[in-house]
């Protein structure tokens, strides 16, 4: 199965395992094997064709996805017909937001493994055009979903057989007749500008969420705030965390673009004492018993870890060697740690924690109770050149919720930070006030993975030992944590050390920032004659994480052999005060 987001591919799998639930080896075969996103399936597939692995990271997902159609389409076409192998079924989710490569994509494999009027793998495509957002990502001189869809019907005729489906099982009666309701209005003939006054009303007329975007979070069930842009997502996060607290009394977690996602934290909790290059399964075994019977059962829900014969299938997987492998090779490990593929394609289980994210991310997802931000009363909502996709925009995010579905004017949040272009060819969020820089802080390559086992910066192997068991002690308990960073001149570079924030003050020390977040602030700051900050306060852990760096700075033992260890991410709008430069 193919499917657009990664939200919709953890929504299947959770399915799955209720629907197989006494099968367990036969959930872990389709973690792996039969349900990805568009985007992890096509690097695997250029790896499996011979491509280096470190240039398809460097490409984008869409260069990625092209390069699989041209192989197809191409002198590799057989080679990727062996690769995929005897399927019996294809099946193709969220096709209404398939534009440009992706579209070309299904088409072209359709015909390589379910050539029109031949004998083939079955095949089903899914798709609302109600819920068509993803319009703008279609390049000029592609076709447009609809267009994909008008050529897969020329192409199947009467193979295809095509059904409607009526009946709402997620929503409530109330919610889902609004649903049906908008849902004809969008699939009308009105005009677009109609369609997207219809939808505006019916959110205008939903139940106002009472008190402050502090009071969410309490009710029992699946909760989300679900927000039109990134930066309004990170403005709600920062005010229903605004407060001092060791641990978030309800767990909120943040959906959004650009924040790095850690490898899983079992990895490094349990291979970190590793020695040897390789690890045989009878030595791993005694490890995992080992370290389980010290564990409580709040420390392993807490890390993720698995059962023990499951957790050795991921391992072998994600090194390359066949899940009934006998021996863990930890360099190929640590090579396939990040790469997309190497790890079930899908995000945490939604349980009762309070996730905030955007429409657009929540795509595939669902939830109790939803309050959707709508700002078009305050005169900060933005203006849209494309009034059809916006209605749709709207109808997704009043679709999410199955049980209760409200709106918060979210009048006490200051205006959202907006996408500001680097020379280094990133965005960050970005806003200016009275004095103060808010930046986006958390993009992949902010952190320097070394900095959370650096005897140096910590002040020797005791300490390091020391985080890591706090680390791994208090994994579940350290999301959502406030964390200052602090300046720090070492070597002729500038970095940031990592704390948690204790009050206004530098706590305990958790590791450093990396270059890259050291040159995006120069760029900001140099053209308005700012230095660089001594305090960047009120960012959070996004979560505990495994990593990894083959670089050679004076690591000690575990450290230094087995490369494998625990840290942190961080998310949010970190606030800094800015201090112009002193004149030459």
């Amino acid at each position: 199965m193919l499917s657009f987001s990664r939200s919709a591919v953890r929504t299947l799998t959770q399915r799955l395992t209720v629907v197989a639930a006494a099968e367990a080896h036969i959930v872990e075969e389709l973690r792996y094997v039969s349900v990805r996103t568009f985007d992890s399936w096509a690097f695997r597939i250029l790896r499996l064709l011979g491509h280096e692995p470190s240039e398809l990271l460097k490409r984008t997902h869409d260069e990625n996805i092209a390069s699989v159609k041209n192989a197809i389409t191409g002198m590799a076409r057989e080679r990727v017909r062996q690769l995929i192998g005897d399927r019996r079924h294809l099946i193709v989710d969220e096709f209404q937001d398939l534009p440009g490569v992706r579209g070309e994509l299904v088409l072209a494999l359709l015909e390589l493994i379910a050539p029109p009027g031949r004998p083939g793998c079955g095949f089903t495509i899914l798709g609302d055009p109600a819920q068509a957002i993803y319009g703008f990502a279609a390049d000029k001189g592609t076709m447009t979903p609809r267009q994909y869809w008008d050529q897969v019907q020329k192409l199947y005729r009467d193979e295809l057989q095509i059904h409607s489906l009526q009946v709402n099982h997620r929503a409530s009666a109330p919610l889902a007749a609004l649903s049906a309701q908008l849902r004809s209005v969008l699939l009308g003939n009105l005009p677009d500008e109609e369609k997207l006054k219809r939808i505006r009303t019916a959110i205008t007329e939903l139940p106002e969420q009472s008190g402050s975007l502090n009071g969410l979070g309490l009710e029992s069930g699946s909760k989300a705030i679900l927000t039109r842009t990134n930066g309004e997502a990170v403005r709600v996060l920062q005010k229903i965390m605004d407060r001092d607290i060791k641990g978030p009394e309800v767990q909120v977690k943040i959906r959004a673009a650009n924040y790095a996602s850690l490898p899983p934290a079992w990895i490094a909790a349990l291979l970190r004492p590793a020695r040897a290059p390789k690890m045989p399964r009878m030595q791993f075994d005694r490890i995992y018993e080992r370290l389980t019977s010290i564990w409580d059962t709040e420390t392993c829900r807490s890390l993720g870890l698995p059962e023990r014969d499951s957790a050795w299938a991921r391992l072998m997987h994600a090194s390359g060697a066949p899940s009934d492998g006998t021996s863990l090779d930890l360099l190929n490990l640590r090579t396939r740690l990040t790469w997309p593929d190497s790890f079930p394609d899908d995000q945490a289980l939604v349980d009762d924690a309070l996730i905030v994210t955007t429409v657009h991310q929540s795509k595939g997802m669902e939830f109790d109770i939803v309050t959707l931000l709508d700002r078009s009363m305050d005169g900060d909502s933005p203006q849209f050149d494309n009034p059809g996709e916006e209605a749709s925009v709207g109808y997704v995010g009043i679709t999410r919720a199955a049980h209760v579905l409200r709106r918060s004017s979210g009048i006490e949040l200051y205006p959202a930070p907006r996408d500001r272009r680097l020379s280094g060819g990133r965005s960050r969020l970005c806003h200016w006030r009275n004095g103060w820089l808010n930046l986006e802080i958390g993009q992949p390559g902010d952190i320097d993975p070394i900095g959370f086992v650096d005897p140096v910066l910590h002040g020797g192997k005791t300490s390091v030992d020391s985080l890591q068991t706090f680390l791994n002690n208090n994994a579940r308990a350290l999301e959502g944590h406030k964390v200052m960073l602090c300046h720090k001149y070492e070597e002729g570079k500038v970095h940031w050390t990592i704390h948690l924030q204790d009050g206004d003050k530098p706590g305990r020390l958790l590791g450093r920032t990396a270059q890259q977040l050291t040159y995006d602030l120069l760029d900001i700051l140099h053209d308005h004659g700012f230095s660089l900050p001594w305090r960047i306060f009120n960012l959070r852990i996004s979560g505990v994480g495994t990593l990894t760096s083959e670089t050679d700075c004076g690591l000690e033992e575990p450290d230094r052999s087995s490369r494998l260890w625990l840290g942190t991410g961080l998310f949010g709008i970190g606030d800094t005060k800015t201090k112009k430069r002193p004149a030459k």
